[in-house]
């Protein structure tokens, strides 16, 4: 089968990428609107681009009415956005994240996810996240029509104390990473998320 991109649909390319460049890892973005309430959505399109300064990509796709997603709206006001990185014990409250509500509904408040101040001057942290960074926007790319490839810069990081070793030398196994392909138990499979 040979596939021409030029004649494909949005939605067909995202799952090419989205089935084929995997593992992934999936960034926990938390996020403030103007009234304080906070957004929560995994983002499996995610990578660290480069280390100084410390830049993440994540891309954006529209909700499936089209208009943006909440963490775009937010980010786009406030500059700011919190990437959590999820482990296993999180992984129900991170499928449910990725349900879409109505703008200035709170996932955290919705699905019940505990969140923490780590840094007052950015959105919270899911309480439990092994570790997290504190980001500002950095660019909004403009790349096609669907998709918002946005950068964020990180001037802050949380490192649980739990796994925090001062040579840094983190393992998979102190981390406990989970990406897009990562083996959810059957009932917290929901084959509309990520």
């Amino acid at each position: 089968m040979k596939i021409d991109f030029t004649n494909s649909s949005p939605l067909t390319k995202y799952k090419i990428l989205s089935n084929s460049i995997t593992p992934r890892p999936i960034a926990w973005v938390s996020t403030m609107d103007e009234n304080g309430v906070i957004n929560l959505a995994p983002f499996s399109f995610f990578a660290p681009i480069s280390s100084d300064p410390i830049v993440f990509s994540i891309c954006i796709m529209p909700k499936s009415d089209g208009s943006p997603k909440d963490t775009l709206k937010n980010i786009i006001k406030t500059k700011k956005a919190t990437i959590c990185m999820c482990d296993e014990k999180n992984l129900k409250s991170l499928n449910q994240t990725s349900a879409e509500l109505e703008y200035g509904v709170s996932e955290a408040i919705k699905f019940q996810i505990e969140l923490e101040v780590a840094e007052s001057s950015y959105p919270p942290i899911i309480k439990g996240s092994p570790l997290a960074f504190m980001c500002n926007l950095y660019e909004i790319l403009k790349i096609g029509e669907n998709s918002k490839p946005i950068l964020l810069e990180a001037s802050k990081c949380f490192i649980d104390d739990k796994i925090y070793r001062q040579d840094l030398n983190f393992t998979l196994k102190n981390v406990g990473r989970v990406g897009k392909y990562y083996q959810l138990p059957s009932s917290l499979i929901d084959s509309k998320s990520l």
